[in-house]
């Protein structure tokens, strides 16, 4: 006995074409149109490829939940679209095209690119719609919001009109994800994750006033360090002055041991304990001050600059110092914590995220890359403690 061919390949477009020919999304729609309204506006995939197997899985757990709602009895209103601005789109192009560079771009034509990026996203959305066909969606998909139409675009023009007329706009700074190879910020769902196992640095800042004191502060980022303008401590926490070989380091109570003793393999006598609160407002030298002039000029112009602040939701004794590097223009914690004490997001890295001129010796390195730069010259001022993995 010969069985028919059962292979999916076969069925799939046999069933796909059966529920087209008797209208079977049809007929469940008019069956319910009188029943409880349940709403469904799908959460759009980016227009940058064919439909991979994430969107599958994605949307027929979606379907599940949709046809459930329809066996109920539910007048099912759904709706589907695509998200079609953005960098993956405009990576493809760029691609297509051999296009590397913000410059490369505008030598092809800003209009032209602009084209490009709506036929793209515009071919690919026909190709997804296609796909999820026949991966057997049942969702409407006859009519799916497009954001590159006029008015989704004239839709957000007037949500920002009605703002400003109800005096909710305003200008500030924010610290956003910046992407140097696109030159551009990042929405958090345009970043790529991965883990990155980064050395930390114990560097001490010389405490204004006082010789051979110190804070004690640690960091992951070496190159945000000329971008520091305080010092975080938690107002919660005991912290030390420890004598060090001579030196006086301030330091949170339950890492002073483990830190001096097994990260710098020095000997400590407490000379003082107390709470992180009288720590505010201590006043501390950076160490390329003399350095890089912009340094300056942001001491002169905000008082509450290089000192200590105090910070409990991004200081606690999980690992480091008890005490923070605080770069207000590198990190939105950072600029979480300096806004109290009017401390403003300082960084002037260029697009590409390199130094200016201006920024000393430093003028020409590149953001992240050139992080063994900043710390060769902290260890040759003797500044630096120690490096950990």
């Amino acid at each position: 006995m010969r069985y028919p061919d059962c292979t999916p390949a076969v069925l799939e477009p046999q069933i796909e074409e059966f529920w087209h020919l008797k209208k079977i999304n049809e007929k469940a729609r008019e069956r319910n149109k009188k029943g409880p309204k349940f709403y469904f506006l799908d959460g759009p995939p980016y227009t940058s490829g064919r439909l991979h197997l994430a969107h599958a899985w994605n949307y027929s757990l979606k379907d599940m939940a949709v046809r459930y709602k329809k066996m109920q009895g539910f007048n099912v209103w759904d709706r589907n679209g695509f998200d079609m601005h953005g960098l993956p789109t405009e990576h493809k192009v760029m691609e297509k095209h051999g296009l590397e560079t913000k410059e490369d771009i505008i030598k092809f034509g800003m209009d032209k690119f602009i084209d490009e990026c709506l036929a793209f996203s515009t071919e690919m959305a026909g190709y997804m719609a296609k796909d999820l066909k026949r991966v057997g969606v049942s969702l409407d998909m006859k009519n799916p919001y497009l954001p590159i139409r006029k008015e989704f675009i004239e839709g957000e023009w007037q949500l920002i009109k009605k703002a400003h007329e109800q005096d909710r706009i305003y200008y500030g700074e924010k610290v956003l994800t910046w992407c140097a190879n696109c030159e551009t910020a990042l929405a958090k769902h345009e970043c790529e994750y991965e883990n990155v196992e980064d050395n930390s640095i114990f560097v001490k800042f010389p405490v204004k006033g006082k010789k051979g004191e110190f804070v004690v502060i640690w960091t992951t980022t070496p190159w945000t360090l000329p971008f520091n303008l305080a010092v975080m401590a938690n107002p919660n926490l005991e912290y030390v002055r420890a004598e060090v070989e001579g030196e006086i380091w301030i330091l949170a109570k339950a890492l002073a041991g483990p830190f001096v003793q097994a990260v710098a393999d020095r000997q400590m006598s407490v000379v003082e304990e107390f709470t992180g609160d009288k720590l505010e407002g201590m006043e501390y030298e950076h160490p390329w001050m003399e350095e890089i002039p912009e340094l300056k000029r942001v001491k002169q112009e905000n008082k509450n600059a290089f000192t200590v602040i105090l910070s409990e939701e991004y200081v606690d004794t999980s690992a480091g110092t008890g005490l923070v590097h605080c770069a207000p223009g590198c990190g939105p914690e950072d600029q979480e914590a300096a806004k109290p004490y009017q401390i403003p997001p300082f960084n002037n890295l260029s697009e590409k995220g390199v130094f200016p001129e201006g920024m000393g010796k430093f003028s020409g390195l590149r953001a992240k890359k050139d992080d063994p730069k900043f710390v060769d010259d902290l260890k040759a001022r003797d500044s630096l403690i120690a490096i950990t993995p």
